[in-house]
């Protein structure tokens, strides 16, 4: 309320400084109070109707007969208030003189006037209405692709139980005859893992909980492979609050294991370092399979953490398989930004 009444004020002032300076300019000075008086009053009266003028704006029927209605009432009632405040006002200051009684040529000249301003209101707050749909349109579809990227992770993350339970359990029954012993060993650890999977409902958390989760699997492989599994894990320092995608590197060391030796000979090397303002991680195998073309099985695995890392970092992210530098095997390298864990 008062900023408002504090901007009417200053621009009479400022209007009854301009025409006391533009009669100086003319060599012809008038008295200044009396300028005042009549800018004070007319942007006091316009400022009062103004009000009214937004909520009719608001309510009227778009069309140019209702325009012409609503501009003819706040001409009528602005001016009509004007001519009451300044006689009111020049009589309570002793310029009675000044005090002028309502006549249709008085209404007649503020129409131009007052019709500029209403043209300038209506056509700002069109404006004003078509930014905000527009900016309200694009809040709707931002937390709309949001969802629907949200609902596309989860049904990712999700894929990955039914998937690794399916392997792992196909694994088992291969030595549930032969080995029933490791077979039992190895189911205990996936429930162990299952549990801690299961409860998980983030689709990131810090590169820490993902050691650990591979660490896990890993055990399950071990109790598979036994001594013929050679797997190890190796962590740059300062990297355990990097968030990364919920047990986005099991897929691949699975498919290290599966696709990357030869009988119960397997190596598998996972590491994590920095690189610039990213953090790379690598899965390397021994060899048994050519990289000439995509391994059989591939499709969920290396597919699920492309797509995870394109919905959750689009092109900064990424994930690619080449033929090991020295040597047989292959090594899948993931990268993404280099960010830090939300504190809890």
């Amino acid at each position: 309320m008062w900023p408002w009444l504090a901007l009417l004020v200053a621009i009479g002032l400022l209007r009854a400084t301009n025409r006391f300076l533009v009669d100086v300019a003319n060599g012809h000075v008038t008295p200044f109070v009396p300028k005042l008086i009549e800018e004070l009053t007319g942007s006091l009266s316009f400022g009062a109707c103004l009000p009214l003028l937004f909520v009719a704006l608001r309510r009227m029927p778009r069309t140019a007969w209702a325009h012409l209605a609503v501009f003819s009432a706040l001409s009528v009632a602005q001016t009509s208030l004007m001519i009451a405040l300044r006689q009111v006002t020049f009589r309570a200051a002793g310029l009675a003189d000044y005090a002028y009684p309502p006549t249709p040529w008085r209404y007649l000249m503020e129409v131009p006037t007052q019709l500029f301003f209403y043209v300038v209101i209506v056509v700002g707050l069109f404006l004003f209405d078509r930014y905000r749909e527009g900016r309200e349109r694009d809040l709707r579809n931002a937390q709309l692709e949001s969802a629907l990227s949200e609902a596309r992770l989860e049904a990712l993350r999700l894929q990955l139980n039914p998937h690794f339970l399916f392997n792992t359990l196909n694994a088992v029954s291969e030595l549930m005859y032969e080995r029933p012993r490791v077979a039992d060993e190895m189911l205990s650890r996936v429930g162990e893992l299952l549990r801690a999977t299961l409860a998980a409902t983030a689709q990131e958390h810090p590169l820490r909980e993902e050691w650990r989760l591979l660490d896990l699997y890993l055990d399950i492989q071990r109790a598979r492979f036994g001594n013929g599994l050679d797997a190890s894990l190796c962590m740059a320092e300062g990297l355990a609050d990097v968030p990364v995608p919920f047990l986005v590197l099991q897929p691949l060391v699975e498919n290290a294991i599966e696709h990357g030796g030869v009988g119960d000979a397997r190596h598998v090397r996972v590491e994590a370092y920095l690189e610039g303002e990213r953090a790379v991680l690598t899965v390397s195998d021994g060899g048994g399979d050519s990289v000439a073309g995509p391994r059989q099985g591939h499709g969920i695995g290396m597919g699920n953490v492309a797509a995870r890392l394109m919905h959750l970092h689009g092109a900064a992210a990424g994930v690619r398989r080449d033929a090991a530098v020295t040597g047989a095997g292959s090594v899948v390298t993931l990268w993404l930004p280099l960010r830090r864990a939300a504190a809890p």
